[in-house]
């Protein structure tokens, strides 16, 4: 009977500390996975001119957030099917000519962060002075983390494209990221938030894209098309 006893007193162990492990494995690789979704067809939302936009972050980087928006701007810049980018300081030339445009943009940001809903009347005159059709939207939101948390806070990087005109989400890519206890100085949340940002950039990059066979049959329907329509006279 002991024996026994002991057997499944140690049978139990076992199986509480592999389902322990494996409580920290799952929260640990829940909050390192980045999550994506977006249109089955992105043909149609590839080379489009979008425009980088942002609400305001975590107080915590408020100080260096101008220098991560530049460097994701950068980065941006070079993927090969967005078009043109216009970024922080193209913007902020149109708000110095038209202040009123820039409440607008505040009005728009905010409620775009708070509702996920894109205005759409706002939208257009944004997409018009901007010379846009999508809008690219980057957030960091900083919040209380409770549930399988190692810490207590945790940040949410977030990066959308939204069609101005009709307001659909096209693509999304998001992270979860646990901000570890203790005093931590200026300099540790820009290297966090810039690691943390680039992940969301680079998969985006790997999501945002469409093979090259698709692109090459349409691009040569196109000018197929075009070549078609000029023989015809139209």
């Amino acid at each position: 009977m002991k024996k026994k006893y002991f057997k499944r007193k140690s049978f139990l162990r076992k199986r509480f500390f592999i389902a322990f492990i494996s409580g920290i494995i799952f929260s640990l690789i829940a909050c390192k996975t980045i999550d994506t979704n977006a249109e089955p067809e992105l043909s149609m939302h590839v080379f489009k001119p979008v425009a980088f936009i942002s609400v305001n972050p975590p107080s915590k980087l408020k100080s260096v957030w101008k220098e991560i928006i530049n460097s994701l701007e950068k980065k941006l810049k070079n993927l090969p099917f967005l078009g043109k980018v216009v970024g922080y300081n193209e913007q902020e030339q149109k708000f110095n000519m038209n202040p009123k445009l820039k409440s607008k943009f505040k009005t728009y940001i905010n409620t775009l962060s708070l509702t996920g809903i894109s205005d759409k009347e706002i939208a257009l005159k944004l997409e018009k002075k901007f010379g846009i059709q999508y809008f690219l939207f980057f957030e960091v939101l900083s919040y209380p983390c409770t549930i399988d948390c190692s810490s207590n806070h945790q940040w949410l990087v977030r990066l959308k494209l939204i069609e101005s005109r009709s307001g659909d989400l096209i693509f999304w890519a998001r992270k979860k990221h646990e901000i570890s206890e203790g005093k931590k100085n200026t300099e540790y949340y820009k290297n966090l938030a810039l690691k943390a940002s680039n992940e969301i950039v680079n998969e985006f990059a790997r999501g945002f894209i469409i093979p090259w066979h698709q692109w090459r049959y349409n691009h040569l329907t196109t000018k197929s098309n075009q070549i078609d329509r000029g023989k015809l006279g139209i």
